[in-house]
C-alpha cells in the first residue's frame, strides 16, 4: 500500500516522511519530495513527526498499527499538533480497536480524532491504486481545509 500511495502522491503537492519497521521495504528510488526512515518499533517515530502534519496509518500489522494510533492519540493529548489521523481499514478493524484505546485510557473524544476508514466514500475497490487514489484525493480535501 506505501508503494502505490507514494505513486499517487508523487506528483502532488506533499512532502513525505515513509515510515516503515520492516528492513529492505522501501524501493531504490523514490520521488525526490519522500524521505523513507526506518523506525523499529514504528510506533515511536510518531513523537519526531513535524507539528501539523498529516499521519496515515497502514501498516502490515493490526498490532502495529493500534500501537501507532496510540502514539497518535497520545501527541494528541500532549500536544495537540497532528493536523489529520487516518487509519486503513474497515468499520468492524476500527470497532475493534476503539474498544481497546478506550481500554487504554483514551476517551471517546480522542478517539473520533481518527478518520477510520480512509478514502473518500463511494469508490470501490481492494486493489492498492484504487485505495491510493481515494486517500491522495481525500488528502487534497484534508490538507485544503
Amino acid at each position: 500500500m506505501g508503494k502505490a500511495l507514494v505513486a499517487a502522491l508523487a506528483p502532488l503537492p506533499f512532502e513525505l516522511t515513509w515510515v516503515d519497521s520492516r528492513d529492505g521495504i522501501f524501493p531504490a528510488e523514490v520521488p525526490p519530495q519522500v524521505t523513507c526512515e526506518h523506525s523499529d518499533p514504528v510506533h515511536l517515530a510518531v513523537n519526531e513527526l513535524p507539528a501539523g502534519c498529516t499521519v496515515l496509518i497502514m501498516s502490515f500489522s493490526h498490532a502495529e498499527d493500534l500501537d501507532v494510533v496510540a502514539q497518535c492519540l497520545s501527541r494528541q493529548r500532549q500536544l495537540c499538533d497532528l493536523g489529520w489521523v487516518g487509519l486503513i481499514g474497515s468499520k468492524t478493524k476500527w470497532a475493534s480497536f476503539r474498544h481497546r484505546l478506550v481500554a487504554r485510557g483514551f476517551t471517546q473524544a480522542e478517539c473520533d480524532l481518527v478518520t477510520c476508514p480512509i478514502g473518500l466514500p463511494g469508490i470501490a475497490g481492494k486493489q492498492p491504486a484504487v485505495i491510493a487514489a481515494s486517500v491522495a484525493a481525500q488528502l487534497l480535501q484534508v490538507c485544503r481545509r
